[in-house]
Formats: C-alpha cells, sequence, structure tokens
C-alpha cells in the first residue's frame, strides 16, 4: 500500500500533480482552518481516482501538529509505503511533516514550480540525516480540462458574433498557437463572472489568453486578466498573456500595469494594418507564449 501524505497550502496544483504523477493507493491531506477550501478542491478534482483522507491540523503550532500527524497516520500498517509531499501548506506544517517523514524513515519530495517547470526534487533520510536522492523534471500529467476544473467551475461560453473584426483575430490567434501548444481551448467561462478568450497548456504549465483588437478595452483586458489570476480562481501558477493589434510604445501606462500583474504582452500590429497576422509576427506570438509556459521553441 502507497500512501501520499500531502500538506494542502492555498494553490491546489502541487498537491494534484503528484497525486496524478505517484499515483498513490490512498493520500492524507493534511490541511489547517485556512486551507479547508484547497482540501475540497482537491478531493472534488482527484475523485475516482485516489481515496483521500482529510486530517485537520493546527496551521502554527508544531507541537500541536505532531501527535495529530501520528495519529493519523497510525491507521495504516507498518509496512506501509509513505511519501511525504511538504510543498504544500505553512512552514510550520512543513516542519512538522519532515520530522515524522524523519521517525518513519519515509522519503520526502518537494515540488518546485519556479521556472515554469514542474520539478521534483527527492529526499531519502539515511543514519538519521536527510540526503538528496533525485532532481527530475515532471511529464505532462494534467489535461487543460482537468486543470481548470481543479480551480473553478467552467460554465458553457456565451454566444458571440462571428462576423466582428475581434472574432477573426481571436481565430487567427487560435490558429498560429494550435499548432505549438499541447491544448488550446476557446472561450473560458469561470464561474459565469470571467470570460476569457483562451486558455493554453504546454506539460503541466497552463496560461490564459486575451485577445483584443484596437486600443479601447486593453485595460479591461488587463483586469480580467489579474481578476481571473486571483487565489480564488485559477491562482498564481496560470500564466497570463494579452495578445493585441497595437504598437504598445504610445501605451507605456498600460504596459507598465501589465507588468505589474505579470502579464505578458504580446504585440501584432500587422494584423491591424493588414488583416493577417506577418510571418515574423507569427513567430513572435509561438515564442512569446511558449516561453511563457516554459517551453522552448
Amino acid at each position: 500500500m502507497k500512501t501520499l501524505v500531502s500538506l494542502i497550502g492555498e494553490q491546489i496544483i502541487p498537491n494534484l500533480l503528484p497525486l496524478k504523477y505517484f499515483k498513490p493507493d490512498e493520500s492524507l491531506a493534511v490541511f489547517s482552518n485556512f486551507t479547508r477550501k484547497g482540501y475540497e478542491r482537491l478531493e472534488k478534482a482527484a475523485h475516482g481516482q485516489v481515496i483521500i483522507t482529510p486530517c485537520e491540523v493546527d496551521a502554527y503550532n508544531i507541537d500541536a501538529i505532531l501527535p495529530v500527524l501520528h495519529h493519523a497516520l497510525g491507521k495504516w500498517d507498518i509496512s506501509n509505503e509513505f511519501l511525504f509531499n511538504i510543498t504544500g501548506g505553512t512552514k510550520p506544517m512543513s516542519i512538522a511533516a519532515y520530522l515524522v517523514a524523519g521517525q518513519l524513515n519515509a522519503p520526502v519530495i518537494y515540488i518546485q514550480s519556479e521556472g515554469k517547470r514542474s520539478r521534483i526534487l527527492r529526499y531519502e533520510f539515511r543514519a538519521g540525516k536527510s540526503v538528496m536522492t533525485g532532481d527530475e523534471i515532471m511529464p505532462a500529467v494534467i489535461t487543460l480540462d482537468e486543470y481548470l476544473r481543479a480551480h473553478v467551475e467552467v460554465h458553457p461560453p456565451r454566444q458571440r458574433a462571428q462576423n466582428d473584426e475581434g472574432y477573426s483575430f481571436e481565430g487567427a490567434v487560435f490558429d498560429v498557437l494550435s499548432d505549438s501548444v499541447d491544448e488550446i481551448k476557446v472561450g473560458i467561462n469561470i464561474q459565469g463572472v470571467v470570460e476569457l478568450d483562451l486558455a493554453v497548456r504546454c506539460d503541466n504549465q497552463v496560461g490564459i489568453v486575451e485577445v483584443k483588437t484596437g486600443s479601447n478595452k486593453l485595460k479591461m483586458a488587463i483586469d480580467q486578466l489579474n481578476t481571473a489570476g486571483e487565489q480564488r480562481y485559477l491562482g498564481t501558477y496560470t500564466q497570463k498573456f494579452l495578445v493585441s493589434d497595437q504598437d504598445w510604445s504610445a501605451y507605456s501606462d498600460l504596459m507598465e500595469l501589465a507588468k505589474a500583474h505579470r502579464i505578458t504582452v504580446i504585440e501584432l500590429p500587422s494584423y491591424a494594418r493588414e488583416g493577417v497576422i506577418g510571418n515574423a509576427e507569427k513567430e513572435k506570438l509561438k515564442t512569446l507564449t511558449l516561453n511563457g509556459l516554459g517551453k522552448a521553441i
């Protein structure tokens, strides 16, 4: 029997990816009163794939966390194979889980997501000391739909007029990206609150894309992407892109605002001039999108 011990934080992806990659028989989801919603999202996302047992602990008191963890783990036989994922949770929760892993001589993993790749760092305890035993890139284990639905309720997209310029530009961007990314989806309606033009995935990295013609709605596009990337919706691991048919040299204030919200602005002014995306700008669109998703072109 293989059991994955997961510390639940505000972000669901560092817990969901290891569940899908390691495929444990069961998982102990350790959360605090601050991250119960994260546990509920994880349980829903993993439903039918793995049995998840909840374990609520104090968020900050290590002395209070330790006996709760020992009691929860006591339901499994001593021969059970444990793996501790200490990526999420608070620092005291991570320290407590690390101490328990050491007492059980169980391996530990940490999922590093900086650099826009899912990197697994592995540790084992040898003679009472932890030793790093692995550093690997996790392959793609999640679909675009699974990623989105792990965070939010996805509603059917709203109906749009198909003869307007914005729709045509969105279609042109879709055509360029569809041959480059692993998955692409049109019309992402987040809980009936925010609607985005496109979502894309490369490996385990997901991005949301707003496609805008003209200069009237650029601030609105920044606001939409910023809202969609909030913790209550798609979270901070989701990359954000704004594709515009404008040259932004006249919009320096908006460019600074976009950068402040970690939005990659991709300028394709050839479409405004000619009604098509030029070859050089097609390559620019591909390169900036793939780089933003951590994948070199």
